[in-house]
């Protein structure tokens, strides 16, 4: 029985390397990754490499899917990250190095608070659990207004909260490094995209092929101009863009999906001189309401064969909440330049050697569980499982993916054979 799955990044190609059965990968596009690729610029000054963003692979929540890469070379780092907040630099997370804050008024505020707070309970909303977790006085100065530029929306509130937000938002002893602690990146000048390369090898990818309808009733879909039947699809393409294209959904799900909603995005890539400030940065958030980003990241702070020499490769995180589209987000590209040179991570404009920017329609997902549990619900009686950042409708990481696509794998693997064989279910599940 063959499994249809639609999109080979890093979740599809996970899949599709832990499923036992056959499996029909289809990717519209002509290479494997999704948005984790790397690309490398030559200048006249050496070579940069470059990814889409930070696709450092955190991996503490979920270590067995270490066992998915085994064979792939990934170095191991530790976090030295930053928060820019009132013109000074503290220490990532900002809860446990607030205390450095000149004013004595505000640490004491945030002591108090932080002393006070619940981790430990459920939340109706996101605003509610920034709140909650971190106290008035950090979420007045750091965590509103950062969420509200990378999730490109004033009122947090209008934000669900998801599968994985607790595990990122909730750290607050001295102890506790958070899950992105340590993380792990491929070895050597390959960049983010060694993963999804790595999972590809020996599977099967049919390339440039679009899954441009699927009927449901009929078991049919049209790929670019030929119609096929289906048995089971894994989808990891945008939830809504799926139900877009199933041509007899039932309509409330229809109104649902487009009632999901996600955030823009622009990534710029820039090739520069070294600063002293850099220094051995990973990345640093940045929450000024005034400043056209939100985070600042350095590839080749991580892997130094991704800039030469005296050069940095880094990537600046713009905030949604200064474009409304594509054109938009190119113009705002020198006034985020001369952001950056008045931090002083640029000395000045003619450093810079190479820039690429890309806009991204869809980023992060704003969680809505109580439209994407009707969907999912849908679309699994139909046979079709939507999984992945996007898929999902949530903010996930890749080792959060892998590891949803493994379950899955082994989820089908388990009603295939209670099929088959007609077992207890206990004795099925033991026996895995």
């Amino acid at each position: 029985m063959t499994i249809h799955v639609i999109g080979a990044g890093v979740t599809g190609l996970s899949f599709a390397k832990a499923c036992s059965e056959e499996v029909n990968i289809l990717e519209a596009c002509e290479n494997v990754g999704g948005k984790a690729l790397s690309y490398k610029v030559e200048t006249k000054v050496g070579t940069f490499g470059f990814d889409i963003g930070g696709h450092w692979f955190h991996y503490k929540s979920t270590p067995a899917v270490l066992d998915i890469l085994e064979g792939l070379e990934l170095q191991a780092h530790t976090r030295n990250a930053f928060v820019y907040l009132h013109e000074h630099f503290f220490k990532f997370p900002i809860q446990q190095s607030y205390i450095g804050h000149p004013d004595k008024k505000f640490v004491n505020d945030v002591k108090q608070e932080l002393q006070s707070v619940n981790n430990f309970q459920e939340y109706n909303n996101y605003e509610e659990m920034l709140l909650q977790s971190y106290g008035l006085t950090l979420y007045e100065s750091f965590f509103k207004d950062y969420n509200s530029k990378m999730y490109g929306i004033y009122d947090l509130s209008a934000i669900g909260v998801g599968k994985f937000e607790t595990i990122r938002n909730v750290r607050t002893h001295r102890n506790i490094t958070g899950y992105n602690g340590d993380f792990l990146y491929p070895k050597g000048d390959i960049g983010a995209s060694g993963i999804p390369f790595f999972l590809a090898d020996n599977l099967k990818i049919n390339y440039k092929k679009k899954v441009k309808s699927i009927n449901i009733k009929n078991k049919t879909m049209v790929i670019n101009n030929e119609r096929v039947s289906w048995d089971t699809i894994v989808s990891t393409i945008p939830l809504n863009s799926l139900i877009g294209i199933i041509s007899d959904v039932d309509d409330p799900v229809l109104e649902l999906s487009k009632q999901l909603k996600s955030s823009r995005g622009m990534i710029l890539n820039l090739g520069v001189k070294k600063t002293h400030l850099q220094g051995d940065m990973s990345w640093v958030y940045f929450p000024d309401p005034n400043l056209h980003f939100y985070r600042v990241g350095f590839y080749s702070n991580v892997e130094s064969s991704l800039a030469p020499v005296g050069y940095c490769s880094m990537y600046v995180e713009c905030s949604p909440l200064f474009f409304s589209n594509k054109e938009e987000a190119l113009a705002n590209i020198p006034t985020v330049i001369k952001e950056l040179i008045e931090i002083g991570f640029i000395r000045s404009a003619d450093e810079i050697v190479t820039t690429k920017a890309f806009y991204l329609a869809q980023n992060y997902c704003l969680p809505d569980t109580s439209k994407t549990k009707v969907i999912h619900h849908y679309l699994e009686n139909a046979g079709i499982y939507s999984i992945g950042r996007y898929g999902s409708w949530h903010w996930s990481s890749q080792h959060e993916d892998m590891q949803q696509a493994w379950d899955l794998a082994n989820k089908l693997a388990l009603r295939d054979l209670t099929k088959a064989k007609k077992f207890p279910q206990a004795l099925v599940t033991k026996a895995f």
